[in-house]
């Protein structure tokens, strides 16, 4: 009896661990292909004069635009709005478009979660709350924004929407060049990629659609950087530091997208990564990559929650990891179109 009641529990327990690593390695590891992708340039310069006189010369792009009401407004800008503009004597609907070119995800793929990174272009308090509605264009294949596919007679609100829409409400405090994510925009995504006309390497356009929030005091708007932007040095971030006055290809909007589906990508993954101490014991843990460039980092929980990013420059870094939850973390990198998940453990 001793014997068979050992082997019952030995089976047993066999069982719950092959439950517990099913459990574990679908909810860790379903994302089997990761693309991301940033606003282009799409031809041509613009001259800029910044507040303390000095000139610059910028490559443009017509995949990021603006359009304020029922009027196409500006193609090339340090910022990008969008949200609600309520003052009692200027009241104004601020909606924003984004494309994103050859987008490497392939017809009929289950999308897991997609978002756009933003860097602020200005600080927000929480209580410059944003509601904005987030919609991709109908459309196998999204024609750029320049001024003969959008124009007073033909705006962003004049192009097919998808069906399936996204709130997202920015009720957060935002710092001034720092990253931050929409909510996941999934089912539009989705809504696209399932299209019959859709083939991997097309492109995907989303519309940012502004809420009309009344008169109010507060600014109901959040302002990121464009593809144009650059630091102004009239700018200061949190700490005073001023902005540097030149152009920052790294602030630049980006696509992140998740799905299940071979990618047609080459190299998707980023090889000589090192990261010490690893578990993390005082808050700082060293990265060293095999090459330099703008490396983008995201601390996710291993329930999908995106608990810092970080934009990085050089070959070895340190990433201030404090303040954040003792556990068990995958740290996304991304750098020269390359991109690596590791697990770290914080302590």
């Amino acid at each position: 009896m001793d014997v068979i009641l050992a082997f019952k529990k030995n089976v047993m327990k066999q069982i719950v661990l092959a439950a517990c690593v099913w459990v574990f390695g679908t909810s860790v590891y379903a994302q089997s292909s990761y693309f991301e992708r940033y606003i282009q340039g799409t031809g041509g310069q613009v001259t800029d004069t910044l507040d303390n006189g000095q000139v610059v010369i910028l490559d443009v792009s017509t995949d990021d635009v603006e359009q304020q009401n029922d009027e196409a407004d500006g193609y090339f800008d340090d910022d990008l709005d969008a949200g609600w503009e309520g003052a009692p004597e200027d009241q104004n609907l601020l909606h924003l478009g984004l494309r994103f070119t050859e987008v490497q995800v392939p017809q009929g793929a289950v999308i897991d979660s997609a978002f756009v990174v933003f860097h602020a272009h200005e600080g927000r308090s929480p209580e410059d709350v944003a509601e904005i509605t987030v919609y991709c264009e109908a459309a196998d294949n999204a024609v750029t924004f320049d001024e003969a596919n959008f124009n007073n007679d033909y705006l962003l609100t004049d192009r097919p929407w998808t069906s399936a829409s996204v709130a997202w409400t920015v009720a957060e405090e935002w710092e001034i060049w720092q990253a931050y994510k929409t909510a996941d925009l999934k089912n539009i995504v989705q809504e696209v990629v399932d299209r019959a006309g859709w083939a991997e390497g097309n492109a995907l356009a989303f519309i940012f659609a502004a809420t009309d929030q009344g008169t109010t005091t507060v600014d109901n708007t959040r302002e990121f950087t464009s593809f144009e932007n650059i630091a102004n040095p009239d700018d200061v971030d949190a700490q005073g530091n001023p902005g540097d006055g030149t152009n920052h290809p790294e602030r630049r909007p980006y696509l992140q997208v998740y799905f299940n589906g071979a990618t047609g990508l080459d190299a998707v993954e980023l090889a000589h990564v090192t990261m010490f101490p690893n578990p993390v014991q005082n808050g700082q843990l060293n990265v060293q990559f095999e090459s330099a460039g703008t490396a983008m980092v995201s601390v996710i929980d291993l329930a999908g929650g995106m608990q810092r990013i970080y934009t990085l420059q050089g070959q070895s870094v340190t990433l201030d990891v404090s303040g954040i939850a003792a556990g068990t973390y995958l740290l996304q990198i991304t750098q020269n179109g390359k991109t690596t998940t590791q697990h770290v453990v914080i302590h």
